[in-house]
C-alpha cells in the first residue's frame, strides 16, 4: 500500500539569478500579475511570491556560482502559448516540444491505462529563463489531468494566503528597503 503521510513535501523552489528584475520579469509573466515580494532576510536581496495554495514558494534568489543548476516542470494549459509569452519575456527555447507517450513494458502500460485510460501523459518543452536557468513546461493530457493536480481550479491560491502575502507587501516589505 502506498504511503499516504510523506516524510517531506515541496514548499520552495529557488532559482538563483544575476538579475533579479529580469527573472521577476520572466517568472510573473509564467504565473501571470507583479507577486514578488522581498523576502524578509538581510543578508541577501531575494523576493518571493505563493504559487500554490498548499504553500509552495517561489524564491529569486542571488547566484552564488554558475553551477546553480535547478530544474521544475510547471503544468500549463496551452504549451505554444506559454512559449511564445516566455520567450518575449526573454526565455529561450532548449528542447522543442515532444511528446510523451505512455511507454515500459505491456503489462505495466495496460496497467496503467485501467487506472488511467491514456496511451500519452502530454507534451514538455524546455527553456533557459533569462538568467540561464533551466525549467521545464508541460502541457498535460487531459485524462492526466487530475493525476497531476493540474487543473486550473487546482491551481488557486487561497484568500488568505493572498491577504498575507499583500498585507507583507504593504507593511512589511517597504522596511526592508534601504
Amino acid at each position: 500500500m502506498a504511503n499516504q503521510q510523506l516524510n517531506a513535501k515541496l514548499v520552495s523552489c529557488t532559482v538563483p539569478t544575476k538579475n533579479s528584475a529580469a527573472a521577476q520579469k520572466f517568472y510573473n509573466t509564467l504565473f501571470g500579475g507583479q507577486d514578488f515580494a522581498l523576502a524578509l532576510t538581510d543578508k541577501m536581496e531575494c523576493h518571493f511570491r505563493p504559487i500554490h495554495e498548499d504553500g509552495l514558494t517561489l524564491t529569486i534568489a542571488p547566484r552564488h556560482d554558475d553551477r546553480e543548476p535547478i530544474t521544475c516542470f510547471f503544468a500549463v494549459d496551452n504549451l505554444n502559448e506559454t512559449i511564445s509569452q516566455l520567450s518575449a519575456a526573454g526565455g529561450k527555447v532548449v528542447v522543442n516540444a515532444t511528446p510523451m507517450p505512455a511507454s515500459g513494458p505491456p503489462q505495466a502500460v495496460q496497467a496503467a491505462q485501467k487506472i488511467r485510460p491514456s496511451t500519452n501523459l502530454g507534451t514538455f518543452v524546455t527553456m533557459i529563463d533569462p538568467d540561464g536557468n533551466y525549467l521545464g513546461l508541460i502541457q498535460v493530457d487531459d485524462s492526466m489531468q487530475s493525476q497531476f493536480n493540474a487543473r486550473p481550479e487546482q491551481r488557486m491560491l487561497s484568500n488568505d494566503q493572498v491577504a498575507k502575502h499583500e498585507q507583507w507587501k504593504q507593511t512589511g516589505e517597504p522596511l526592508m528597503k534601504k
